[in-house]
């Protein structure tokens, strides 16, 4: 467990005395303590360069754990802190929107902030104390297993979401979660229906070119982390072989549209309970984080005429169209 300052403190004066607070405290109880730099344009007397931004630090850091800071603010304030008990949200967010953590000092374990102040008031009150009373206070504070907590990186959507921009560099089109096409007018033709549903489509319509992704994250189960089942994982991936089905002009085109499928994980360990049964197949797999694990062959069942009829439907996608080089051009 550490201390975290998230800098500066707008006040000159108010920060040094944060930072000889924390001093204080680490030479007379060793409780260590990082100082964060997050202020894009911070005062001129503040020199450090910012690490991180108090977006990220909001989103990532403070907002995954508002009901377990609210609940320790409280706690604490039962033991007669005087503390200001808010959600995240009211503390570090205005009703405009903008985000304010600078000057915010948290209680940090495992990655997981337990603790988070924001008002000089409270802030003095709460390292004094600690000043005093060391890790009997600390030790106070409800705390969550790391094991049990979800990072934010390692959910589904978030990993889809830094595929999505990672892609739309390389690709002309890329769609998100990919049901159903829209009829046109009164007529629904083609009619064209991914089941399961296609996570991640990323098209180049100039080379003829159009790959899948089903994408794997982490889930809370039971207070342990547990990856996205590998059975429900692989036979996902597998009917991207075959994947969509497609009626046109009154005619069923069999066969796929994709020329390359992929399996997404966060990390390459994620797939050493599969990776030798997965390399007899067609897809490839991808550790978002990491890298290529496995290269991707060319689909065999990938048929030429659904994927023109795909090609030429791409506006009746629209809806799930989420980038893209070429994005602008589907209206």
């Amino acid at each position: 467990m550490i201390l975290r300052y998230y800098s500066p403190f707008y006040e000159k004066e108010k920060h040094l005395e944060i930072i000889n607070l924390l001093e204080e405290i680490k030479w007379r109880h060793s409780i260590e303590y990082e100082e964060v730099p997050v202020c894009f344009y911070p005062p001129n007397w503040y020199l450090k360069e910012m690490k991180i931004g108090e977006a990220y630090v909001y989103k990532y850091q403070l907002e995954p754990y508002s009901q377990l800071i609210l609940a320790n603010c409280e706690k604490l304030r039962s033991k007669g802190l005087r503390l200001y008990c808010e959600t995240v949200s009211s503390k570090f967010k205005s009703i405009s929107g903008n985000v304010y953590v600078a000057g915010t000092i948290a209680v940090v374990e495992n990655g997981v902030v337990l603790l988070a102040l924001k008002y000089k008031e409270e802030i003095f009150e709460f390292l004094r104390a600690l000043l005093k009373e060391g890790w009997n206070l600390l030790n106070m504070l409800e705390k969550i297993e790391a094991k049990s907590v979800v990072q934010p990186k390692e959910k589904e959507k978030e990993i889809k979401n830094l595929l999505i921009s990672t892609l739309s560099k390389k690709f002309e089109f890329v769609f998100l979660n990919v049901r159903q096409n829209a009829p046109r007018g009164n007529n629904w033709d083609p009619f064209i229906v991914f089941s399961p549903e296609a996570d991640i489509i990323a098209v180049n319509e100039t080379d003829n070119r159009v790959v899948g992704m089903e994408v794997k994250g982490y889930r809370s189960s039971r207070r342990a982390i547990q990856k996205a089942n590998i059975y429900e994982a692989i036979g996902e991936a597998m009917m991207y072989l075959i994947n969509p089905y497609m009626r046109y002009k009154g005619e069923r085109i069999k066969g796929s549209v994709f020329d390359e499928v992929w399996l997404c994980y966060p990390y390459k360990r994620d797939f050493e309970d599969f990776e030798k049964v997965m390399r007899i197949t067609p897809i490839g797999l991808l550790s978002t984080y990491e890298g290529i694990v496995k290269e991707a062959d060319e689909n065999p069942f990938v048929s030429e005429k659904a994927k023109e009829v795909f090609l030429n439907s791409l506006d009746t996608f629209k809806t799930y169209l989420r980038g893209g080089r070429k994005a602008s051009k589907i209206v």
